[in-house]
């Protein structure tokens, strides 16, 4: 057990435990008289589930239900894999958006179905993971439970206090009850219980404490599209706490032998274009992104990729681009030499091109653009509509532009912000300026310098294996030591006339018969 511990030493799980969730959503008054925002929350789900089953890499979310609660809880979407089933989630949302607006203006309170609905999900979640895991072999044993309402926080949460204690939640981490803030003073959404932010995911979530231990989240949301898609979103980031991500290692005290180590988690800001579908949307490459697909450099010679065209939809203070959002390989814009241009138009180019960079410079700007897809064929209908990357040029003073990506909507990832710098005290101040005093500080930075050791490595990659050159060196010796014994069985043979007897019979001998077809009867 100690080996298997230092040998996981220095590792982590990938995504970590990640919980099954269910998504029950009350759909009694007064959520069916907001058509817009049922609209919204069904468009919102549909989104984030076509990205969910078809990242590449392991499923951020493994299963996924859905749950409607009305008079009675309905279940829509049984516990199923997310991974590559967008058909049957998409269905069962549709079911959800046709049933809320069937029911039309009814006024139904429901007050008892949400107890009900949180009891029928446990009791699912079992059955479906006895089934489930030895058809899969995968084994989820959290269960996430997220409950949508419009009803009072404090309500819904007393109502979860009285029946929690008879129900089975063994394998629930966390039931989150989501408040939508309708901003209208309704009976059964009090305008205390509706507290509002229109700049963050999350507006107030409070750990409740009572009957619950901890285990209930409320969470108050704005009740649009934006938000639902953010927190939606949230679902596609590793929740998992069982490790760290990342060690930043400083150099020792004075009166310390060992190194400074500050552990980190890693969040991601941006989901990676190249785990998804359409990723040469996103980026610009000379030879096309895409390049590494093609079978042979005799076929990519023969094909052709279609010149960029970015629309330039604004400009930015440099001041204000966020680093955050800027991703992907830079590369650097100049103006064409190419010789097939008329020379008056070559020259007038590289004018035009001059002078774009020196004004960009003078004002300390950048341009936003858009990327332009090629203009579909009307006589195909069925033709395939791609998405459309953004890019930021970056002047320079020498005349070139850097062109990078910047991320858009659908790419992007709810912030999680860190703590505020205030809370440092003044031990941990006096122990980071010790570390850092040590620290060489850089003028510059210059990349040639930096070596990361990427030709050797490569070097060794292409080496010939060595058991197969020591394998060939046991063959050699094995032939010689043949050779050898044959030339001195014959010199025995021409000397006396008679070959030895068979007993006793060397090894060598024995590795000859087959070889040697002499004397059959003598030997």
């Amino acid at each position: 057990m100690a080996g298997n511990l230092k040998k996981m030493e220095g590792t982590r799980m990938l995504l970590g435990k990640q919980p099954a969730r269910m998504l029950l959503v009350d759909t009694s008054y007064p959520l069916l008289t907001f058509r817009e925002l049922v609209n919204d929350l069904c468009q919102t789900l549909e989104n984030v589930f076509s990205v969910a089953t078809n990242i590449g890499g392991p499923s951020r979310m493994p299963f996924f239900s859905l749950m409607s609660l009305a008079q009675y809880p309905e279940l829509l979407l049984p516990l199923s894999h997310v991974k590559n089933n967008y058909s049957r989630i998409q269905t069962s949302i549709t079911d959800l958006y046709d049933g809320i607006h069937d029911r039309g203006q009814s006024q139904t309170e429901g007050k008892g179905c949400i107890v009900q609905g949180i009891q029928e999900a446990c009791a699912h979640f079992h059955r479906q993971m006895k089934t489930m895991v030895p058809q899969t072999g995968y084994l989820c044993n959290q269960l996430e439970i997220i409950l949508m309402t419009c009803q009072q926080g404090q309500r819904v949460q007393k109502q979860i206090d009285e029946a929690i204690m008879l129900m089975n939640l063994e394998n629930v981490k966390r039931i989150q009850v989501v408040v939508l803030n309708l901003g209208i003073d309704y009976p059964m959404c009090e305008e205390s219980e509706i507290v509002g932010s229109q700049n963050s995911l999350v507006s107030n979530i409070s750990n409740n404490s009572s009957l619950s231990g901890g285990l209930v989240d409320i969470v108050n949301l704005d009740a649009d599209a934006l938000s639902l898609q953010n927190f939606f979103n949230s679902w596609l980031l590793d929740s998992s706490t069982e490790s760290e991500h990342l060690h930043i290692i400083l150099p020792a005290l004075v009166n310390d032998e060992k190194h400074m180590v500050i552990k980190c988690d890693l969040r991601e800001r941006i989901l990676n274009p190249a785990q998804l579908p359409f990723y040469g949307n996103f980026t610009v490459h000379p030879d096309s992104a895409t390049m590494k697909t093609f079978p042979s450099t005799s076929k990519a010679l023969g094909m052709s990729i279609p010149i960029y065209k970015i629309k330039i939809l604004g400009l930015l203070s440099s001041q204000d681009l966020c680093d955050s959002i800027v991703y992907g390989m830079p590369m650097i814009a100049l103006a064409t030499n190419c010789w097939k241009i008329d020379w008056d138009d070559l020259e007038k180019n590289q004018q035009l091109f001059k002078a774009l960079c020196y004004k960009l410079v003078e004002k300390d700007q950048v341009l936003i653009g858009e990327l332009e897809n090629p203009v579909s064929n009307r006589s195909r209908p069925d033709q395939e509509v791609k998405p459309n990357g953004s890019f930021v040029f970056l002047p320079a003073p020498n005349g070139t532009l850097l062109v990078k990506s910047i991320a858009v909507q659908e790419l992007l990832l709810p912030c999680q912000t860190g703590t505020s710098l205030d809370g440092a005290t003044e031990e941990s101040l006096d122990l980071i300026s010790s570390s850092l005093h040590q620290i060489e500080e850089f003028n510059s930075f210059n990349p040639l310098m930096a070596s990361s050791g990427l030709y050797q490595c490569l070097k060794n990659k292409n080496k010939k294996p060595e058991p197969k050159q020591q394998k060939r060196k046991t063959e050699n010796n094995t032939n010689k030591e043949v050779l050898t014994s044959s030339s001195k069985y014959n010199n025995n043979i021409q000397m006396t006339g008679k070959a030895p007897r068979a007993s006793p019979v060397s090894t060598s001998v024995k590795r000859l018969r087959p070889l040697l077809n002499i004397f059959p009867t003598d030997l």
